[in-house]
């Protein structure tokens, strides 16, 4: 985007980050230089080919499964309804 943030670790974003790459240009410059890219790769349902926002806890996910996390959850709520 041109602006710092925390993003999941896409090929988008190791791209962006290698040690080739031009620095970015301020924003929003760099969000309409990129904005043809990140569309396709929506349209396409592609990840690696965009910045996958993460917020600021995202150092503390954990890489598990999804049916984990859902079970864990569903175990929480039915210990707190029992």
């Amino acid at each position: 985007s041109g602006r710092a943030g925390r993003s999941l670790a896409t090929e988008y974003v190791a791209a962006a980050a290698g040690p080739d790459a031009p620095a970015p240009a301020p924003y929003p410059v760099q969000r309409g230089l990129t904005q043809g890219l990140r569309e396709a790769a929506v349209k396409d349902g592609d990840l690696g080919r965009m910045q996958v926002w993460a917020g600021q806890a995202a150092g503390l996910a954990r890489a598990v499964p999804a049916g984990e996390v859902v079970g864990a959850i569903w175990e929480g709520v039915d210990a707190a309804l029992a």
